[in-house]
């Protein structure tokens, strides 16, 4: 079709536009920003709980913006309005704020938008796509194509035939021969349509691409006449997104790499566009081990890929940062092992970037061993608000018992907190029950309601009685006693009680009054316990339910 054509079949599909390209172009000024400043944005889908992988992509577009002195967005991606979960996207926005990814525009948790380049809900900005869309019907880069799911199937069938690649190009590109008078016979017989891009592009034409994670990348040309708009109006991924980081004026993309191979498609839609394309990193997957193989994480299979098991499970907020800051920069080993637990200050380096061509690998031990570090470092009293927090949210049980024993609970996680040899045996809040819940009554393990419970020998119960008037003694809970002279009381009833080993005899005292084998050590155990449980714990009217 000539340019008369292109104008007039534009006004047909597009009639009485009430806004034009040039005035979105003129709202949404290219923004006043720092040289070097960029402007990234993450654009979730609200189809279900957020996965890991894109918090793990929208704190490296995070990184990006705030070291640039620029600015981030949030996007909400809505179009396809039969996959979206009602209450995710609130959901999404308040895991994102939880892990610290803030936004400088975009909306809150109430659905509340905030921002001068809105809306931010692409179900919000039809009037702005359907402006971009007649733009390119006007300057024949698109047209309507009237090709049926059958006429589709039956293409694929004769391209299978003849061993070529599928899809919509070249000859198999049928609509975009119609002239103007046909259009309009099939639109006044109601026939359904989509909008194609009429591309130029020549498959087989290499053009060398520059990703700013993966390196150059040497990719056939886009040749195919991809769907921009669906038959019901609304555009296509590759349409709307692009359109979106235009007028928001987004600098720099840090996305998944299954984008790669569309990423011809988005430089020819740029290049129609008329403006210089902005610039694109491709991040590899999170996998994870499954038996022999790895595989890409599965919000199907693996509930680790729901950012929600982060949060329930009571993963402090800077451990999972810093774990996936791990995953995105080799050198942060180094940074974390210098002593340093404020991630905040971690500057992310794109040259550094893990270019594995599996992408990271999900580590348990590894996160549980940096979330355990950082628990360390924090005071009893830090730590004890976050596990209160926690509970009242996601172990309303736990947190009933919990808050009738606050400053107990202090003294509790005070065991040999800070110093070279710090305790490590929280590292989520989930884990008080099981590590440390013998120091509460309610929590402790009894020997007749679990089967788990690690009880003392046959030889302790014979001489318990007798050692809990021993044990009575005042001296053994006396917080001026040093610890080498209060070991050594031990050792003098290791004899009396006639145990050939000073461990064994311990490891006795510790199983009845704890139930499990590895704990703090005995002399703070004594002193936080007190009297009162240690003399009932060794006596058995707790720990065996007599």
């Amino acid at each position: 079709m000539d340019t008369k054509d292109c104008l007039q079949l534009a006004e047909i599909l597009f009639p009485n536009l009430e806004y034009d390209r040039a005035f979105f172009e003129e709202k949404y000024k290219i923004r006043n920003l720092p040289s070097g400043a960029e402007v990234t944005r993450l654009a979730p889908s609200p189809t279900g709980e957020l996965h890991a992988g894109a918090l793990y992509v929208g704190l490296i577009n995070n990184r990006i913006a705030k070291q640039s002195g620029g600015k981030m967005i949030l996007r909400i991606e809505d179009t396809d309005s039969t996959r979206e979960v009602v209450g995710a996207r609130g959901r999404m926005v308040e895991h994102l704020a939880h892990f610290g990814i803030t936004f400088d525009e975009g909306l809150n948790s109430e659905g509340e938008e905030y921002g001068d380049y809105g809306p931010y809900i692409q179900s919000e900005r039809a009037d702005i796509y359907r402006a971009f869309l007649a733009d390119f019907i006007r300057r024949g880069f698109a047209y309507p194509c009237f090709m049926t799911a059958n006429e589709l199937e039956g293409m694929r069938e004769e391209q299978t035939i003849a061993k070529v690649r599928p899809g919509v190009y070249g000859k198999y590109a049928k609509s975009q021969s119609l002239t103007l008078d046909e259009i309009k016979q099939r639109l006044e017989g109601g026939e359904k349509y989509v909008l194609r891009l009429r591309s130029g592009g020549d498959f087989n034409k290499k053009i060398v691409f520059v990703d700013q994670i993966m390196g150059k990348l040497e990719l056939s040309e886009n040749d195919e006449h991809f769907v921009i708009a669906k038959s019901d109006g609304i555009p296509t991924y590759h349409f709307a997104h692009l359109i979106d980081d235009y007028l928001m004026r987004v600098t720099f993309v840090v996305r998944a790499n299954e984008w790669v191979s569309s990423i011809t498609k988005h430089l020819e839609l740029w290049q129609k566009l008329g403006v210089a394309p902005i610039r694109y990193g491709h991040l590899m997957p999170i996998n994870k081990k499954d038996g022999s193989t790895i595989r890409k994480l599965s919000k199907r299979k693996d509930p680790e890929a729901s950012v929600s098991y982060y949060v329930e499970a009571g993963y402090p907020k800077e451990s999972v940062i810093a774990y996936l800051l791990r995953l995105a920069n080799p050198n942060f080993d180094d940074w974390w092992l210098a002593g340093n637990r404020n991630t905040d200050e971690y500057i992310l380096n794109l040259d550094e970037l893990k270019r594995n061509s599996r992408g990271p690998l999900l580590d348990f031990v590894k996160l549980d061993a940096i979330s355990s570090d950082f628990i360390a470092s924090l005071s009893a009293s830090e730590v004890t608000q976050r596990i209160l927090n926690w509970a009242i949210v996601y172990d309303k049980d736990l947190y009933a018992i919990l808050a009738k024993h606050i400053n107990y609970l202090e003294q509790v996680l005070g065991i040999e907190r800070g110093g070279e040899h710090a305790r490590k045996d929280i590292k989520k809040w989930s884990d008080l029950r099981s590590e440390i819940g013998y120091f509460f009554d309610e929590l402790f393990p009894r020997s007749d309601v679990d089967e788990n419970a690690l009880i003392p020998s046959d030889k302790f119960r014979e001489v318990r009685n007798e050692l809990v008037d021993d044990l009575s003694d005042e001296k053994f809970y006396d917080d001026s006693l040093e610890i080498d002279p209060w070991i050594e009381q031990f050792r003098v009833l290791t004899q009396k009680y006639g145990y050939a080993k000073f461990g064994e005899f311990m490891m006795d005292i510790r199983l009845a009054l704890t139930g499990k084998k590895t704990t703090p050590n005995m002399y703070h155990l004594f002193k936080v316990l007190g009297k009162d449980k240690v003399t009932r714990r060794i006596s058995g009217k707790i720990y065996h339910g007599e």
